[in-house]
C-alpha cells in the first residue's frame, strides 16, 4: 500500500514548490532530491509484496474450493466459515495499526512485527490447509476450520500492516516513494499469476490423481509458506523507515482506531477499494467452477495470465497518465467496457470455441486495472489528507482500516459464492470423489453471480468515483499547507539506534537529537545520528530554534 512520506525536505529558500509535490511518478525535472534508498533495499522491499499478492490471490482462488471439494464442506457453511472468522479482523487490523504507530523501537515502528510476522507464517498455513477431509465429524471440520483461520489472519494482520505503514516512512523522497509503490505492483501482479499458474497445476494434478493429500498439503504448506515468508524477512533486516516521528508516541484509543473515517477523502477511498476487491475476489471465486462446469474447456490459468499481463502492461501507461489527468477520472474511464467484456463472458454458450472468452478476459482486465491500480496512487493523497485534519500522520491507522477492508471485502466475497452455489443446488464433492455433474441452476448461479458483482459493485464505483474529492488542483493546495504545518511539529528519526561505525566523525553527536530535516541537507544524516531519549527536556529549546 502506498502512502506519501511524513516529512518532506524543503529547500534552503522557502518552502518546497507544489508541483515537487503532485501526482507525478517519475523524477521532477525541479531540484531533485538527493536519493535515500540503494537499488538493493527498493528491490528487497517490493519484493515483500510477493506475500501480498500471493496469498490473497490464492486463497481466492483456491480456498473455498478446497473447502467445497477437499475438506467437504457444504459451500454455504465453508463461505459462512470464512465470514466468521473475519469478524476478529474488524478488531484486529485497526488495532495492529494502532500498535505499530505507538511502537518505539532501534528497528523503527513497523520492522520488529514484521519480522515476528514472517516466522510464524509457515506455521499458519500449516493449519489453513490441513488436510481433515477424512474426518467424519462435520462439526469438527468446521471448527477446526473457523480457528485455523483465525490464526492465519492473526498472523497475516501482523506482517501486512506494519509492511503497507512503511511503504509510506521508507523515503522521504516523493519521488522514490512512487518508484517504491510501483515496483510493488508489478511484484504483487507476478506473485498473484505464479500463485495462480502454480495452484492451478496443483488443482489439476489433484483432481486427475497424479497429487497424493500429502504431496498437495506439502506444495501449499511448505512452499508457499517459504516463498511468503523470506522475502518479508529479509524486509525486516535490510530495509529502514526514514520518515520522522513524533517524539512521544500517541495516546491510543477507539478513536483513534477509526479516526481516518471522519476523513471524507478516506471514506470515498473505502468504496473506491472494496468495489474492485468484492468483484476481483468474485470472479476469482468463481472462476475455477466457471471453467469445470458451465463452459468446460477454458484455462483458468490463460484468464488469469491475462489479467495479469495487461495489468503489467497498464502500469508505464497509468504512470505517464497520472501525471496529467485526475486519478479519479483515470479510475472510472475503463469501468464501463469492462462491465461490458463481463457479460459477454456470463452468456457465452458452452461447446464453442473458447477464445472469445480469452478477449473478453482481456477487456475486462482494461476496465478493471485501472481501478484497481489508481487505489494505491491516491491513497498517500488521502493520508496527507487525514495528517492535515488529524495534526499527525498516523499512517498505521489508515493502513489498518485499509486491510480491514480487504479482509471484509474477501469474506462477503466467500458468503456471497458460497450461498449462492448452495440457493442454485450446486452439488459439493467429496475427497476422491472428483468432479459431479451440476444441475442447470447450478450453471446458471455460477454465471450470473459473476455478472451481477461487475455491473453492481463497479457500476458503484464509477459513480463514486465521479465525485472524489481530492483533484489535481486540491492534492498541490494540500501539500503547501502541510509543508507550512509539518514546520511547527517536533519530530525525531523513527530508528534511534544504528550501527555506530556508519557515524562520520563530523556529524552530530551521537547524544543530540534528530529532528525532522527541513534544509536541503544530505537526508541519511537523520538515520545515521542518535535520538535523544523521551523524556530530556534540556535541548528542546535550541530544537524550536533550530
Amino acid at each position: 500500500m502506498s502512502a506519501a512520506s511524513a516529512t518532506p525536505a524543503s529547500s534552503p529558500s522557502g518552502p518546497t514548490p507544489a508541483s515537487r509535490w503532485g501526482p507525478s511518478l517519475g523524477p521532477g525535472p525541479e531540484l531533485p532530491m538527493a536519493r535515500q534508498l540503494s537499488i538493493r533495499e527498493l528491490l528487497i522491499f517490493a519484493s515483500g509484496d510477493l506475500f501480498g499478492g500471493g496469498a490473497a490471490a490464492t486463497l481466492a482462488l483456491f480456498y473455498l474450493y478446497y473447502l467445497t471439494n477437499v475438506v467437504g464442506i457444504p459451500p454455504g457453511i465453508a463461505g459462512t466459515t470464512v465470514v466468521a472468522s473475519k469478524i476478529w479482523d474488524a478488531v484486529n487490523h485497526p488495532i495492529m495499526g494502532l500498535i505499530t504507530d505507538r511502537t518505539r523501537s532501534r528497528w523503527g515502528r513497523r520492522r520488529p512485527w514484521i519480522f515476528g510476522g514472517a516466522l510464524l507464517l509457515p506455521p499458519a498455513l500449516a493449519a489453513l490447509w490441513a488436510p481433515i477431509g477424512d474426518w467424519e465429524s462435520l462439526s469438527s471440520k468446521v471448527t477446526f476450520v473457523v480457528v485455523a483461520h483465525l490464526a492465519w489472519t492473526t498472523i497475516a494482520s501482523i506482517v501486512a500492516v506494519p509492511y503497507g505503514s512503511l511503504s509510506t516512512e521508507l523515503t522521504t523522497n516523493a519521488d522514490e516513494r512512487s518508484q517504491v509503490n510501483v515496483l510493488r505492483m508489478g511484484f504483487a501482479t507476478f506473485s498473484a499469476v505464479g500463485c495462480n499458474v502454480v495452484m492451478n497445476l496443483v488443482v489439476n494434478a489433484y483432481t486427475a490423481g497424479h497429487l497424493s493429500m500429502q504431496g498437495l498439503y506439502l506444495v501449499l504448506f511448505a512452499g508457499f509458506g517459504s516463498f511468503f515468508s523470506i522475502p518479508m524477512l529479509l524486509v525486516a533486516r535490510f530495509t529502514h523507515e526514514r520518515a520522522p516521528v513524533s517524539e512521544h508516541a500517541m495516546h491510543g484509543s477507539w478513536r483513534t482506531l477509526i479516526a481516518p473515517l471522519r476523513v471524507r477523502s478516506f471514506r470515498q477511498l473505502t468504496v473506491l477499494y472494496l468495489c474492485p476487491a468484492v468483484t476481483i475476489d468474485v470472479v476469482s471465486h468463481v472462476i475455477l467452477y466457471y471453467v469445470l462446469y458451465a463452459v468446460p474447456g477454458v484455462s483458468s490459468t490463460t484468464f488469469a495470465g491475462i489479467f495479469a499481463a495487461v495489468t503489467l502492461v497498464m502500469l508505464p501507461i497509468l504512470i505517464k497518465l497520472v501525471s496529467r489527468v485526475d486519478k479519479s477520472v483515470i479510475y472510472r474511464r475503463g469501468i464501463p467496457i469492462g462491465i461490458v467484456a463481463m457479460v459477454g463472458i456470463a452468456f457465452y454458450p458452452a461447446g464453442q470455441p473458447v477464445w472469445p472468452v480469452y478477449v473478453l478476459a482481456g477487456i475486462l482486465a482494461l476496465g478493471l486495472a485501472a481501478s484497481e491500480i489508481m487505489v494505491w496512487t491516491i491513497f498517500p493523497d488521502v493520508v496527507d489528507d487525514g495528517e492535515l485534519a488529524q495534526g499527525e500522520r498516523n499512517a498505521g491507522s489508515f493502513s489498518g482500516l485499509m486491510f480491514l477492508i480487504r479482509t471484509v471485502a474477501s469474506a462477503g466475497a466467500s458468503f456471497l459464492v458460497g450461498w449462492v452455489l448452495q440457493f442454485t443446488g450446486y452439488q459439493a464433492t467429496h475427497h476422491g470423489q472428483g468432479t459431479v455433474p451440476q444441475p442447470e441452476s447450478a450453471l446458471w448461479g455460477i454465471r450470473l453471480v459473476m455478472l451481477i458483482a461487475v455491473v453492481v459493485f463497479m457500476g458503484t464505483a464509477f459513480f463514486v468515483a465521479r465525485r472524489f474529492v481530492l483533484t489535481h488542483a486540491r492534492c498541490a493546495d494540500l501539500q503547501q499547507e502541510l509543508e507550512a504545518a509539518r514546520s511547527l511539529r517536533h519530530t525525531v528519526a523513527a530508528e534511534a539506534a544504528l550501527a555506530r561505525d556508519e557515524q562520520a566523525p563530523d556529524e552530530q553527536a551521537p547524544d543530540e537529537p534528530v529532528r525532522a530535516e527541513r534544509s536541503g541537507a544530505e537526508p541519511g544524516r537523520a538515520e545515521r545520528s542518535g535520538v535523544q531519549p523521551p523524556g530530556d527536556e534540556g535541548d528542546h529549546g535550541a530544537q524550536r530554534e533550530r
